[in-house]
C-alpha cells in the first residue's frame, strides 16, 4: 500500500457521516434552549399536576404511538411518498419525545404518573372532527373530557383520543401493502386531529411558555400533514397514483421549542 493509499483510508476511516453535524447542532440548539428557559425561570417550574405536565407527559404517550405505526408501514411500505411522509413522522415525533422527557427531567417529575390520561384538562373538552372515510365515529370520539379516559390495555379502546387500538397497530403488521397505505394515512390523520385537540387544550390552560410554544408547533405542523395526508388518502382511494398529485413537505428536520412568548391567537 502507498503512503498516498495509507492517507486516503484514513481519511475516510475519520470523516463523520453527513448527518453528524446535524444532529450535533440540533443537541446544541437544545441544550441552549434548555439553558435559557433555566436561567429566565429560575426555581419556577411547572407544578407536578400542572397542566403543561400533563400536556407533555400525555403527549408523549401519543408520540409514541405514531412512532411505532410509523416505522411498522416504513418498513413495509413499496410507496416513496408513504415511506418518506412514515419516516419524517417517526423521525420528529422522536425527537420531540426525547425533548419533552428532557423538560420533565429538568423540573424535577417523572415521565409516568399515576394520575389518570387526560386529567390535566379538568372538564376541558376535547372537539374532533369526523374521521377520515373508513373509520367509524365509534373508533374516533368527537368529543372526550378526563372523566371519559378509558383504561389502559383495553386493545379496543384508544387510550386517548385520535388513537389507535392495539389491534388497529397490530393489523399494519399483516394488512397488504396497498390497503396498509391507506390505512395508516387514516390511522395518521385521526391521530393527528386528537393530537392538534390537545395541543389547543394546552394552549387554554397551560402557563408555561416553552411548552405553550410547543403546542403552537404542534397545531400547525399538524395541521398541515392532515392536509398533505388527506390529499393522498383521496389519490389512493380515487386509485390515482399519490406522488403525481403530491408534493411532501420538507418535515424532517425538528424544529426545538424555544422559550418565545407565545401569541395567544391561535
Amino acid at each position: 500500500m502507498t503512503d498516498v493509499d495509507a492517507q486516503a483510508n484514513e481519511s475516510n476511516r475519520l470523516s463523520l457521516p453527513a448527518w453528524v453535524p446535524l444532529v450535533l447542532g440540533v443537541l446544541a440548539l437544545v441544550l441552549g434552549a434548555l439553558a435559557l428557559y433555566l436561567f429566565v425561570q429560575g426555581d419556577d417550574v411547572p407544578a407536578n399536576d400542572s397542566a403543561d405536565v400533563g400536556f407533555v407527559r400525555d403527549m408523549s404517550v401519543h408520540h409514541t404511538q405514531a412512532v411505532e405505526m410509523a416505522n411498522i408501514v416504513y418498513r413495509r411500505t413499496d410507496d416513496p411518498d408513504i415511506a418518506r411522509l412514515a419516516r419524517d413522522i417517526a423521525d420528529t415525533q422522536q425527537f420531540q419525545i426525547g425533548m419533552m422527557t428532557g423538560w420533565l427531567d429538568i423540573w424535577g417529575h417523572t415521565v409516568s404518573s399515576e394520575q389518570p390520561l387526560m386529567e390535566w384538562m379538568g372538564d376541558h373538552a376535547m372537539t374532533l372532527p369526523p374521521p377520515p372515510p373508513g373509520l367509524d365515529d365509534d373508533d374516533s370520539p368527537a368529543g372526550m373530557d378526563a372523566s371519559a379516559s378509558p383504561v389502559a390495555g383495553d386493545a379496543e379502546t384508544p387510550l386517548m383520543p385520535g388513537m389507535a387500538t392495539t389491534s388497529e397497530v397490530k393489523a399494519l403488521e399483516t394488512l397488504p401493502v396497498d390497503e396498509m397505505n391507506a390505512q395508516f394515512l387514516r390511522l395518521m390523520i385521526r391521530h393527528h386531529q386528537g393530537g392538534v385537540a390537545m395541543a389547543h387544550a394546552e394552549l387554554d390552560l397551560g402557563n408555561d411558555d416553552m411548552v405553550k410554544n410547543f403546542a403552537q408547533q404542534v397545531v400547525n405542523t399538524q395541521d398541515n400533514e392532515i392536509a398533505t395526508m388527506t390529499t393522498m388518502l383521496n389519490a389512493i382511494t380515487a386509485g390515482n397514483d399519490a406522488s403525481d398529485s403530491t408534493s411532501l413537505p420538507d418535515m424532517a428536520t425538528p424544529v426545538a421549542a424555544t422559550p418565545e412568548a407565545h401569541d395567544e391567537d391561535h
